[in-house]
């Protein structure tokens, strides 16, 4: 993950060179003596920053913390594989490793490969989004990725929120291709924000209509498509059924009352089998946490969380004491969420590395479009905890009561 952004930290990691070339587009520091600066000698160059035009300093510091954000592995990684697409086949690997760090390797492709760094940085954003709901049940049909099916698909998203919400009056969507997932990013218009701003060294009140964010990413190979979005179930279908509609010409049902992407009850047992093979590059799988629902005696949770750090079976051990000193019966529980934990082995000389994440009953997941983050969805296959595959029944709804929460 890239380090919080702050100027100074910013010039101390870019080399003068860079700076220089960058800054010198926006006529900045041209009256700096560059030869005579050494590396990280930063007041010079952040003064002659902050003397510039209040338009100009604004773009470079928008510039730069967008580049600090993809400064981590996985902006490297991003960057390199956006720049081997067949829009712009360029082999970034080399410049990559010649860089002294991700943020003069992101630095650098800002400024000499502007295109790839744009689409790059959409994709970095996307992966470290962690709340998608998924739907599998599509249709077999070839989307279509035309800017005329783009523009139905930006009225149809448009009239939705007009009419239901009262925003998204205007809305831009932008559609990229990611090897087997294509993406749409789309910004409707959303409500009116005021806010106090600094202009010319005078703070006044500034109102304007900021735009929100639907991401929508349909895997070709397993006809399923992942939304990221606010809103309940019922915007979740509309949105999966506009989706359709203006993209895969096909009309779809709303989301079926059964369907279930993952079922995560099996974890109930300590003894729920959690196979792992040697080319999973995993060690070992620890259960963090669980949330239980009380079946058939009103609406009440139970969430055992302990510290599996010392002890593998920690969460299992408390659900025994739990069940010993409430006389519950685990017949009457029924997992509707679990937060697991996955231990990497490490490769080289690099350090261990863990991934803790959530899935939930019964759509619920946390998992990003990231390599280990798709490891892990491989193997939530493999443990039969997503069952997307095969038709599920719903356990007994609980009905409204009262909800507890037990943490150790």
């Amino acid at each position: 993950m890239a380090g919080q952004y702050s100027l100074k930290t910013f010039l101390r990691k870019a080399p003068n060179a860079l700076l220089r070339e960058y800054l010198s587009r926006h006529g900045v520091g041209t009256g700096l003596k560059w030869g005579g600066l050494i590396e990280k000698s930063i007041d010079p160059i952040a003064r002659a920053i902050e003397a510039a035009d209040e338009k100009v300093r604004q773009q470079i510091e928008c510039d730069f913390q967008e580049i600090n954000t993809l400064a981590d592995g996985g902006g490297v990684r991003v960057l390199i594989q956006e720049g081997v697409d067949r829009h712009h086949q360029v082999d970034l690997a080399g410049l990559a490793d010649a860089a002294t760090g991700p943020l003069e390797f992101a630095f650098r492709c800002f400024v000499e490969h502007p295109d790839v760094f744009s689409v790059a940085k959409r994709f970095h954003h996307a992966d470290g989004l962690g709340r998608w709901r998924k739907r599998k049940d599509l249709p077999e049909s070839e989307p279509f990725t035309t800017k005329e099916s783009v523009a139905r698909f930006e009225v149809a998203l448009s009239d939705y929120y007009r009419h239901q919400q009262y925003k998204g009056k205007a809305c831009k969507i932008d559609h990229y291709e990611r090897g087997e997932r294509l993406y749409w990013f789309a910004y409707p218009e959303d409500y009116a924000v005021g806010q106090l701003v600094w202009d010319k060294g005078e703070l006044q009140f500034r109102t304007q209509r900021p735009a929100f964010e639907v991401i929508f990413v349909f895997h070709t190979g397993e006809r399923s498509l992942d939304i990221s979005a606010r809103g309940d179930k019922e915007t979740l279908g509309k949105l999966q059924q506009m989706f359709a509609s203006a993209v895969l010409a096909v009309e779809i049902p709303d989301i079926p009352p059964d369907e279930i992407t993952y079922d995560p009850h099996g974890l109930l047992s300590r003894h729920f089998p959690l196979p792992l093979e040697p080319e999973d590059g995993v060690d070992s799988v620890r259960v963090k946490s669980l949330t239980m629902s009380l079946v058939g005696v009103g609406q009440r949770r139970i969430l055992v969380e302990a510290d599996s750090e010392a002890n593998a079976q920690a969460v299992y051990d408390l659900l025994d004491d739990v069940l010993a000193g409430e006389r519950l019966s685990s017949d009457l529980l029924y997992v509707t969420s679990a937060k697991l934990q996955l231990a990497f082995r490490p490769a080289g000389d690099s350090q261990r590395t863990t991934l803790t994440f959530a899935v939930g009953y019964p759509n619920s997941c946390s998992l990003k479009h990231e390599p280990k983050h798709d490891i892990a969805r491989q193997l939530l296959k493999r443990w039969g905890i997503d069952v997307s595959e095969r038709a599920q029944a719903r356990p007994a709804k609980p009905r409204p009561g009262t909800q507890r929460t037990l943490r150790l």
